[in-house]
């Protein structure tokens, strides 16, 4: 995964990064409390309805057994006292994503700071690239989030991230995860 202050490699097997000297450990000191996780769908904003969560929760569960991508998302207040990017990386290694392979990805809302980020576990970067997650993003999550539709973007982000993996299982790109 990449570092989230100057994007080169950082993994649980290579905890320090090589170019800025951020380590995962410096997040453990800054975030005390780990979220409990509920499922893959977690709420801690309390923004979504409950059947908006369950037909997520679904989607992302039929993905997972489908093709074995563990999809999560996180929703949340507040990342301080630390940066979204860095809250997403710290979550999604806290979490264990996508196992020991890291075959996942997360999508992360902070909405005090007006941020969403992703994280892309390593055995999904060749299949999907930050660019591609951040064109996601971009592209067809923000604009929905500015007009405060938070399930229509989360619905729409998932969907054109699955159908990358999708994509990729047909193409027979899935097998190495």
């Amino acid at each position: 995964m990449k570092c989230p202050r100057c994007s080169l490699i950082v993994t649980d097997r290579v905890p320090e990064c090589k170019g800025c000297g951020f380590k995962i450990d410096d997040l453990d000191k800054k975030i005390k409390k780990i979220p409990k996780r509920a499922g893959f769908a977690n709420d801690f904003a309390k923004v979504l309805k409950d059947e908006e969560k369950t037909n997520i929760e679904h989607y992302l569960a039929k993905l997972y057994e489908d093709y074995g991508v563990e999809f999560v998302l996180a929703l949340c207040k507040t990342t301080k006292p630390v940066k979204p990017s860095e809250y997403v990386f710290w979550l999604f290694n806290k979490w264990q994503i996508g196992g020991d392979m890291h075959a996942g990805i997360m999508i992360l809302l902070a909405l005090s700071e007006r941020r969403i980020e992703s994280e892309v576990g390593y055995s999904l970067e060749p299949i999907i690239t930050d660019v591609e997650s951040g064109e996601v993003l971009d592209e067809y999550m923000l604009p929905l989030l500015k007009t405060d539709k938070i399930a229509d973007a989360l619905r729409i982000g998932v969907e054109k991230l699955a159908g990358i993996i999708k994509k990729a299982a047909t193409e027979g790109k899935t097998d190495e995860i």
